[in-house]
């Protein structure tokens, strides 16, 4: 009897352990690894995408002159993120803030799985005017992504979170959890502007993939499934 139990535990637990090799890696990262922004479609307003190993930029205020912020961004993950950075702004004669939008989409190679991330930047000098007082239109730009087209349920940060928080024009890197199955990302970078000036944002954007064990977790695995079975088959004394 017992060994007809080993018989059967050894077989299934190689298996187990071949199935585990046998699994693809998940969430192809979307990240810019190869240096360019290759599989990417921007939207035809003068927009650019591209792979960064480090960028240094200086936000500056066209309402404040004196205003000037440095800050040198770096990937989260790998070695390179993608920069999000406006063209020229459709002219306006409006006193108060006009709203316009540039877009970046990918479409992932594999679904996302659990734990894959999204890491998004907002860098803008409008955070100083995201509280303009009630009744009167903010300089709220805007980072915002969209997970298979689910526009009612898209992860947002504005200029005006950087003010709550604290901080100068500058987000950080901030954590999102990508839905699991998440294949397309829509992303749009918005600029809030008037006839005073522009302040265009600039948006960084990087992905973290979940790690997948390596083959020699496996092999562990397969000899501790084999040292299960032979204690469970050592015949009683």
């Amino acid at each position: 009897m017992l060994k007809s139990l080993s018989s059967l535990w050894m077989p299934a637990a190689l298996v187990l352990v071949s199935s585990l090799v046998a699994q693809p890696v998940h969430a192809a990262a979307a990240g810019f690894e190869s240096g360019d922004a290759q599989g990417w479609t921007v939207s035809a307003d003068g927009v650019q995408l591209t792979a960064q190993g480090s960028y240094t930029v200086t936000l500056t205020d066209d309402r404040d002159p004196s205003f000037a912020y440095t800050t040198t961004v770096t990937p989260v993950s790998g070695g390179y993120f993608g920069l999000l950075q406006m063209g020229p702004m459709p002219a306006t004669a409006s006193t108060t803030p006009v709203s316009h939008g540039s877009q970046a989409e990918f479409t992932l190679d594999l679904p996302s799985a659990a734990g894959d991330k999204l890491f998004l930047r907002l860098l803008t000098a409008d955070y100083f005017y995201s509280d303009a007082g009630p009744g009167i239109p903010a300089y709220d730009d805007s980072i915002s992504v969209v997970y298979d087209g689910d526009t009612a349920n898209p992860d947002v940060w504005r200029a005006s979170d950087i003010l709550d928080a604290g901080w100068s024009g500058d987000s950080g890197w901030l954590p999102f959890a990508l839905p699991v199955g998440t294949q397309h990302l829509q992303f749009t970078l918005t600029n809030h502007y008037s006839i005073d000036g522009s302040n265009a944002p600039l948006a960084a954007i990087d992905f973290s993939v979940a790690s997948v064990p390596e083959p020699s977790s496996f092999a562990l695995m397969a000899l501790g499934l084999g040292v299960l079975v032979r204690v469970r088959s050592r015949p009683r004394a």
